[in-house]
């Protein structure tokens, strides 16, 4: 899991094209771009994130700042994933930090823990080293699926 940023955005009407080029040649030069999705460009610093931001609100073209998570290339995404998140052009997968929880088992009985596994399972977004990720509004119920088998959860994203 890492924290990036994606600032995103909106397409320039009624400019010449030199205008599009202008875009793409400062925003290279604010910020070190690792990744894209559409009219969102991914970057890992904030300060960079911010300046770019800051570019494009100058030049009336900012859509949208977000806070994402990276998740590693062997996270395993489930069908509700585009919900909350994307595949990016690298193939990279992101979850937008604002819509998300993620937590990780702490402790409960090896039966317990596949039994609340399944029920977890209902509610996943998806899963990435032993995290968990969820929709923010269904914390309480997993704690509760948690209490209910014995087992500690330790949440990693609030």
């Amino acid at each position: 899991m890492n924290t990036v940023y994606g600032v995103e955005m909106k397409p320039p009407k009624g400019k010449l094209p030199g205008f599009t080029a202008q875009l793409v040649k400062k925003t290279t030069e604010l910020a070190t771009v690792i990744d894209r999705d559409k009219q969102l460009a991914i970057i890992s610093n904030k300060q960079e994130a911010h300046a770019l931001k800051d570019y494009y609100i100058s030049k009336d073209v900012y859509e949208d700042f977000f806070t994402l998570l990276q998740l590693s290339k062997v996270a395993k995404p489930t069908d509700i994933f585009t919900d909350y998140g994307f595949v990016s052009q690298n193939n990279h997968y992101y979850l937008y930090n604002h819509l998300i929880s993620g937590f990780i088992i702490k402790h409960g009985e090896e039966e317990e823990i596949k039994m609340a596994k399944l029920q977890f399972e209902e509610h996943l977004i998806a899963q990435d080293h032993g995290i968990f990720y969820i929709d923010q509004s269904y914390i309480e119920l997993v704690e509760g699926i948690a209490r209910a088998y014995g087992l500690e959860l330790t949440f990693v994203v609030e």
